[in-house]
């Protein structure tokens, strides 16, 4: 796992819960134009429980929207994309202690697709997958420096539903501690670059 300094800018606090956007790193070369060729960032939230309670944050796919914010200011619309329903499971969720902080990090990676009918048109896509399948696609990006945050959320609502993916008396106790509420992560600087000469 890359390593990620904390960085003041980079930090909201909420209910005495604070809340980092991490990258492992600021500037993305773009990949050459060829299948199975990339380039990958690990994106994240860091949180750091400062209250005097332990509380359950998930790391599910529904709990960490990401946005980013194109050179021209527009937010970039994403859609998720998912063979499947992948509802939330146990190890989805982090029990952090008092003072303690959890990092959530997904494997985010920039590369070409051709398209299938127009074989000389290519599109530069920029992924975010998540473990269960489930993958954030930001398409066509290009050379330029964007904004990238997280909008995490975390709600009781619905969660009774989940006794058939989480043993109920461990769901029962996530319920009890849950952090519920909802964030924006400050916005980060990504550069993506052409690669050089």
């Amino acid at each position: 796992m890359a390593s990620f300094e904390s960085n003041e800018i980079n930090a909201v606090e909420v209910d005495n819960v604070r809340f980092e956007t991490v990258a492992s790193t600021r500037v993305l070369t773009i990949p050459e134009a060829k299948r199975g060729v990339f380039t990958s960032v690990q994106l994240g939230i860091r949180i750091t429980n400062n209250t005097q309670k332990p509380f359950y944050f998930s790391s599910n796919v529904y709990s960490m929207f990401p946005e980013m914010i194109a050179p021209d200011g527009q937010v970039l619309v994403t859609g998720l994309h998912s063979e499947r329903i992948n509802p939330p499971i146990e190890s989805d969720y982090m029990l952090v202690a008092s003072e303690k902080s959890v990092t959530f990090v997904c494997d985010a990676f920039l590369f070409w697709i051709q398209n299938r009918k127009k074989k000389r048109d290519q599109k530069l896509n920029f992924n975010i997958p998540f473990p269960s399948d489930d993958i954030y696609a930001f398409r066509p990006v290009y050379p330029g420096l964007y904004q990238f945050r997280f909008k995490y959320r975390n709600s009781r609502e619905g969660m009774e539903e989940y006794n058939n993916w989480i043993e109920p008396t461990i769901l029962q106790t996530i319920l009890e501690n849950i952090w519920t509420g909802e964030v924006l992560t400050p916005l980060v600087d990504i550069q993506l670059v052409e690669p050089s000469a």
